[in-house]
């Protein structure tokens, strides 16, 4: 099914989906190797997860682009990031939930789509939101085990 249509801005959104998604702040963690201490290892496993999504979907959206000879667009990550290194991983964590949760509202503000985009776009969001549950999830438990326990 053909993916481009002046008409319809499929190129347009395809083009618009990833950048994004491409330049984030999870793929930044991943792509850095930021440094963090023992311990976040239930952090970096939910970045990865999220990182391996991201990719692929980035990836899905270019290829739909190439197959009508359109160009991906050239995504680069925003300079602020590089003040990230050394950080602790939980610092990071309430950031993430924040993108995830303004790329579903994104991606949910484009409407229903049809054809491949439809279908890329609906998978988009079902699997933010899946990975947007993991990480609150993720930080409910962590603020839990943080919290100073009551006086007796």
């Amino acid at each position: 099914m053909p993916v481009h249509s002046a008409k319809d801005g499929t190129s347009d959104l395809l083009s618009r989906l990833m950048q994004l998604l491409g330049p984030s702040l999870a793929l930044f963690v991943d792509d850095s190797g930021i440094w963090s201490r023992p311990g976040a290892e239930e952090i970096k496993l939910a970045i990865a997860d999220l990182c391996t999504d991201l990719r692929s979907l980035f990836e899905r959206a270019g290829t739909l682009l190439d197959a009508e000879d359109i160009p991906a667009p050239q995504v680069e990550y925003p300079i602020r990031y590089t003040a990230l290194h050394d950080v602790n991983l939980s610092y990071l964590l309430p950031q993430v939930q924040l993108e995830t949760r303004n790329q579903i509202a994104t991606v949910e503000s484009w409407g229903d789509r049809t054809g491949d985009l439809g279908d890329l776009l609906r998978e988009v969001q079902s699997t933010l939101k899946t990975h947007l549950d993991a990480v609150d999830q993720l930080a409910a438990k962590l603020a839990a085990a943080n919290k100073p326990a009551a006086a007796s």
